[in-house]
């Protein structure tokens, strides 16, 4: 497996529409999922964007969220407490 400094050298000798697109593969890469430090979970992007939109959804005040009692209700399937 090539090094970091090796593939970094190969880098800039691309050409410049080259190296645009080597970072734009790069940048799809990296942000396909991202790791959980100290695990090895691994949590797609798009999972992550749906809970940064959800929790500014609910922030702004155009998401209420659920009742104690509904949430209750969806993880337990009954009512508790």
């Amino acid at each position: 497996m090539l090094t970091y400094e090796e593939v970094l050298n190969l880098a800039q000798r691309l050409t410049p529409t080259d190296q645009v697109r080597l970072l734009e593969a790069l940048k799809a890469l990296a942000y396909q999922s991202v790791i959980v430090e100290g695990t090895d979970e691994l949590i797609p992007s798009e999972e992550i964007e749906e809970s940064e939109n959800a929790l500014q959804n609910y922030r702004t005040g155009r998401d209420n969220g659920l009742s104690s009692e509904a949430l209750k209700l969806k993880l337990f399937g009954r009512s508790v407490g």
